[in-house]
């Protein structure tokens, strides 16, 4: 399995799943604040898609990614709306794209290309898909895809693709992050084997309720035993970390995970990630479930993971012109007024970028130039008012452009100059550091606490000695209190960091964190704790920007 994208995954969930924030964004600060605290940063997940740097791996692009819109027409009856690229409808509809009337036919399957739109960074091609008796699948891929210009470069390709209304059709999107800038190309499309996949469930000996730190579990599949690394109950919420064998990347795209039974209600988790480890052949999960004592006490555990249930064997080839001109021509560009749109949180705003397919806010990070002792500010929710129309949008990266916001566009103006354009920040997240130092009594066995305040949160320390390592527990009962996000401990004047223990952008489920700090307690000396770096929500604070 090559080529599955979250966009192609986050369908199998979209009646279940809550909208969530920008996890990429996210997950790269995560990573800066901890590069501020010890020098080593943690690696970052291998990227599902390999036409795309992302730091979103499968089993959370199946639990966590902001849902796809639904098509909201049949091709007859005009452009539609796929995977949330409503720029894609826009530019098609404002005589941007360019309309295409291909098909090819293979194993008995007929390929049909639409439309194709392109701007300076992106090609997006509309296609649909027709299959004799098309199987009930979850999720849908081509064993090889290649996109290649008249320079004989292959473009990264990525293929979304979902069911459409029509029966044994589906839909979908080519898209590649290659724009072609202002040039006119005659690009050759290569697809190979349409593979269908489904989940395979199996029920496990373990109770979810009795499961404990270190335990090993069979998955009773061919990815062997599994590995409890922590699990923990409160509040109504389950959260498990977890190890999964695997056999190379392409066993980790198969979304292997444990999911929850209450009776015939299946329950999924409401939160996962893929966590870093150094561990070789092992992919790190942890899954959030939320579900109340007396459902736990009855609830089974159960292993599952796609397995290929159909291949198609055929051969789609063909070529297509894609217009970068047209793109090129109608591109607006706006340096932002340093003053007009100052604000407190991590993004120094500099230009206004208008394409075919979507609107950019290019912004640098002021965590690179910042000092770690002031406080950064994160909003989870940003939102274009673009004419009266609220848009959602998130932050993305490129190695070209570097940061940027972007919000999908859903209609187009001759003039932007004279079109309205705030820019919404709000959900705040706000990371600070405490330069305070408490003192520790000799660890023993026994926990000891320490009750503190990081603001106005309370925050209790608890900690012990297992062996000669010593573990120290954050926790806070203020909801709004995120988590500490790394603590360390001076001994004897020097300053030790914790065994990696990284919290994914969701969150543990909890402002529970556990740091380990092995071995310290072979040799006696001082300890003093720092809470270091902790982060707490703040729902009031919010930011209005005039952008045009």
């Amino acid at each position: 399995m090559n080529k599955l994208t979250e966009e192609q995954l986050l369908e199998l969930a979209r009646k279940e799943r809550p909208k969530l924030p920008d996890f990429e964004a996210m997950w790269e600060k995560i990573q800066t604040n901890t590069n501020l605290q010890n020098a080593s940063a943690a690696p970052r997940s291998r990227s599902l898609a390999r036409s795309r740097k992302r730091l979103i791996p499968l089993a959370i692009a199946v639990s966590s990614v902001i849902v796809a819109a639904p098509v909201v027409a049949g091709v007859s009856m005009g452009w539609p709306v796929l995977f949330d690229r409503l720029g894609f409808t826009t530019a098609m509809e404002s005589g941007l794209g360019n309309p295409l009337d291909i098909t090819v036919t293979s194993a008995g399957a007929s390929l049909a290309l639409h439309g194709v739109v392109t701007d300076d960074q992106r090609l997006d091609v509309m296609f649909t898909f027709d299959v004799p008796s098309l199987p009930d699948y979850d999720a849908v891929e081509f064993e090889h895809q290649k996109l290649t210009n008249p320079q004989g470069e292959a473009m990264p390709l990525n293929a979304l693709i979902r069911k459409d209304t029509l029966p044994n059709r589906m839909i979908g999107l080519l898209e590649t992050d290659n724009g072609l800038g202002n040039k006119r190309e005659q690009l050759k499309l290569s697809l190979k084997n349409l593979v269908f996949y489904k989940y395979k469930d199996t029920e496990l000996e373990a109770s979810p309720m009795s499961l404990k730190d270190g335990e090993h579990v069979d998955s009773r599949t061919r990815f062997g035993t599994l590995q409890i690394v922590s699990a923990a109950k409160e509040n109504d919420v389950l959260t498990l970390r977890y190890e999964i064998p695997i056999n190379g990347p392409e066993d980790g795209k198969l979304n292997p995970r444990l999911f929850l039974k209450v009776g015939e209600k299946r329950v999924d988790s409401s939160y996962s990630a893929i966590l870093p480890t150094e561990k070789s052949g092992i992919q790190l999960r942890q899954d959030i479930f939320r579900l109340s004592d007396s459902e736990l006490k009855s609830a089974k555990l159960y292993f599952t993971y796609l397995d290929t249930i159909q291949t198609i064997a055929g051969t789609w080839d063909t070529s297509f012109e894609a217009d970068g001109r047209k793109a090129s021509q109608v591109m607006f560009r706006k340096p932002l007024d340093p003053a007009a749109v100052a604000n407190d949180s991590i993004m120094d705003l500099k230009e206004l970028v208008v394409t075919p397919l979507e609107v950019r806010l290019m912004y640098d990070d002021k965590l690179k130039t910042k000092s770690p002792d002031l406080e950064s500010v994160f909003y989870d929710t940003n939102q274009l008012v673009l004419n009266g129309k609220t848009i959602d949008g998130g932050s993305l990266s490129t190695e070209k452009s570097g940061w940027y916001l972007r919000f999908q566009l859903p209609e187009w103006s001759k003039d932007w100059s004279q079109a309205t354009m705030k820019l919404l920040l709000s959900d705040a997240r706000i990371t600070r550091r405490s330069k305070a130092w408490h003192p520790l009594e000799t660890p023993s066995d026994t926990k000891r606490t320490i009750d503190t305040k990081l603001d106005q949160f309370p925050v209790t320390f608890t900690y012990y000695k297992e062996g000669e390592d010593l573990v120290v527990e954050s926790y806070s009962t203020d909801p709004d209190f995120m988590d500490v996000s790394q603590t360390s401990v001076k001994r004897d004047g020097d300053i030790v960091y914790p065994k990696m223990n990284p919290t994914p952008p969701g969150g543990n489920g909890t402002s529970k964190k556990v740091d380990r700090y092995p071995g310290l307690l072979s040799k006696p000396g001082k300890l003093e704790l720092n809470p270091g770096f902790y982060v707490f929500k703040d729902g009031s604070r919010k930011v209005e920007l005039t952008i045009n």
